[in-house]
């Protein structure tokens, strides 16, 4: 997957090919959000920070839980970017649908089972 990629050492992202625009966000789940933050309900969202990925020496193997963590995906035209996704192979548990008036989501598994969305504002 193309995604935009910072210049080595600037900071600065520049177009590769592609319709995936860059980072929304990530969802933790958990079975008890009152255990993580006692005085939420639902969701919480936090501001700023940045999304990694690398080698952990403690990972071994495929997502136990795909939805304990939801990267999501900021795209232009999700219908467009799931079609581009779907004719590399990218199999999706959800076909793009409007999750609210003003977002559409498409949802997939990476290779590990992990649990990616695309965003669509619309």
């Amino acid at each position: 997957m193309i995604l935009e990629q910072p210049e080595v050492g600037t900071g600065e992202c520049h177009q590769e090919h592609s319709v995936i625009k860059g980072f929304q966000g990530i969802i933790i789940s958990t079975d008890d959000l009152t255990r993580l933050l006692p005085q939420s309900e639902g969701f919480v969202v936090l501001g700023g920070g940045q999304i990694a990925l690398g080698l952990h020496s403690q990972v071994r193997g495929k997502s136990r839980d795909p939805n304990r963590v939801i990267v999501n995906l900021n795209v232009d035209d999700c219908q467009a970017e799931y079609e581009r996704l779907s004719g590399m192979g990218v199999e999706f548990i959800r076909k793009p649908s409007k999750e609210a008036p003003d977002l559409k989501i498409a949802t997939f598994l990476d290779p590990d089972g992990n649990t990616l969305q695309l965003f669509e504002w619309v």
